[in-house]
C-alpha cells in the first residue's frame, strides 16, 4: 500500500471513529452547499463547454456526481440497515450520458436531489443504536506522482464502514467542487 493510500485510509477511519453521526452529516451538508455555490450562475453553454480536449465539461461532472451520489445513497441505505450492499461497487467515471442532452437545470436538480437523499439517510443514522456494523467495497482515488512528476490518479478498493463511507462522499463532493472551480476559471 502506498503512503498516500495509507494516509487516506487512516484519515477516514480516524475521523469515522471520532465524529458522531450529526457531525458527519454536517460535514457532508457543508460540502454539498459548497458544490451548490460553485454551480451558481452557470449558463447552459458554460456548463456544456469542455475546457480542454479529453476533459469533462461541468455538465458531465454534475451528471457524474448525481449518478454516483444516488448509488452511494443506496449503498448507505443497505449499510444502515445492517446489510452489505450488493455488488458492484460505485466505480469511478460513472456517468449516464445525460450531460449531453438533459437541460442544465435538470442536471443541477438531479445532483441536488441525490444530495438530499444522502442527507436524509445521514439524518436517520443519528437515531440508530447501536451503530450498524458491516462494510462496503469502496473505490477510492488518491494522487501519486507519474513518471513525468505530474500527479496521476491511483485507484484502489477498500472496505469501509458507514461513517467512513459517508466521509468519502464528502471528499468526493469537495474534489469535484474544486474541479468545477478549475473548469470555470479555464473557461474564463
Amino acid at each position: 500500500m502506498t503512503d498516500a493510500r495509507a494516509r487516506l485510509l487512516e484519515h477516514l477511519r480516524s475521523r469515522a471513529t471520532t465524529l458522531g453521526p450529526a457531525e458527519i452529516r454536517a460535514r457532508v451538508r457543508a460540502a454539498a452547499a459548497e458544490l451548490d455555490a460553485t454551480l451558481a450562475g452557470l449558463t447552459e453553454a458554460e456548463a456544456r463547454r469542455a475546457a480542454a480536449h479529453g476533459e469533462w465539461s461541468i455538465a458531465q461532472v454534475v451528471d457524474h456526481l448525481a449518478q454516483t451520489m444516488i448509488r452511494s445513497a443506496d449503498e448507505l441505505r443497505h449499510l444502515l440497515a445492517g446489510r452489505r450492499p450488493p455488488a458492484p461497487a460505485v466505480y469511478d467515471g460513472l456517468v449516464s450520458g445525460a450531460a449531453l442532452w438533459v437541460p442544465w437545470a435538470e442536471l443541477v436538480d438531479g445532483v441536488r436531489s441525490a444530495s438530499a437523499e444522502l442527507d436524509a439517510l445521514l439524518g436517520a443514522a443519528a437515531a440508530l443504536e447501536p451503530s450498524p456494523s458491516g462494510t462496503v467495497k469502496t473505490i477510492l482515488v488518491v494522487s501519486r506522482p507519474g513518471a513525468d512528476g505530474q500527479p496521476v490518479p491511483d485507484l484502489f478498493a477498500a472496505e469501509l464502514d458507514w461513517k467512513a463511507y459517508a466521509l468519502v462522499q464528502r471528499l468526493h463532493l469537495l474534489d469535484h467542487r474544486t474541479q468545477i472551480r478549475t473548469l470555470r476559471a479555464a473557461l474564463g
